[in-house]
C-alpha cells in the first residue's frame, strides 16, 4: 500500500508543471512589453524598459549601449512585424533575473521580408520602478 501511494505521489509530482512565481511572471511580462515595444517602435517604452547601464549584444557580435539600441530599433534597417520569445527559461535570484529563450521574428530588412531565429540570454535587475533589462546577448542557433 505504501509503495502504491509513493508511486501516485511520484506520478503527480512528475506530471504537474512548474508554476511561475510572482517575480518570474513579472519579469516575463517585461520581456513581452519589450517585444511589443520593438514591434511598435515605441521609444518611450524602450527608454523605460532598458536599464541606464544596459549592454545589448547582437548575434553578429555588435554591442550597443542603451541609446544605440534604442536608435537601432527606431531608425534601423530591420522593421519587426512579429516577435516571439519561445521556450523561456526564467531564473530569479533576489533582485536579479535571467531569461533564456528562442527569439523568433518576422521582419523586413531594407524592405525584404525575412525570418529571424536566434537564441537570447537576458539579464534583468529589479528596481523600485520594476524590472529593467540590464544585459542582452543573442547568439546564432
Amino acid at each position: 500500500m505504501v509503495k502504491v501511494f509513493l508511486l501516485y505521489v511520484s506520478l503527480f509530482l512528475a506530471t504537474t508543471g512548474h508554476a511561475q512565481s510572482k517575480e518570474e511572471a513579472a519579469v516575463s511580462a517585461q520581456l513581452d512589453k519589450l517585444n511589443k515595444a520593438m514591434v511598435d517602435k515605441n521609444q518611450a517604452a524602450l527608454e523605460d524598459i532598458y536599464h541606464t547601464s544596459m549592454w545589448y549584444g547582437h548575434s553578429n557580435g555588435r554591442l550597443d549601449d542603451k541609446q544605440a539600441a534604442i536608435k537601432d530599433v527606431i531608425e534601423g534597417q530591420v522593421d519587426f512585424i512579429t516577435l516571439d520569445a519561445m521556450d523561456r527559461k526564467i531564473q530569479v535570484v533576489e533582485k536579479n533575473a535571467t531569461i533564456r529563450f528562442i527569439f523568433e521574428a518576422k521582419a523586413t530588412n531594407n524592405g525584404q521580408e525575412q525570418t529571424i531565429r536566434i537564441g537570447v540570454l537576458t539579464v534583468w535587475k529589479k528596481e523600485k520602478s520594476g524590472w529593467k533589462l540590464f544585459a542582452r546577448q543573442a547568439y546564432k542557433l
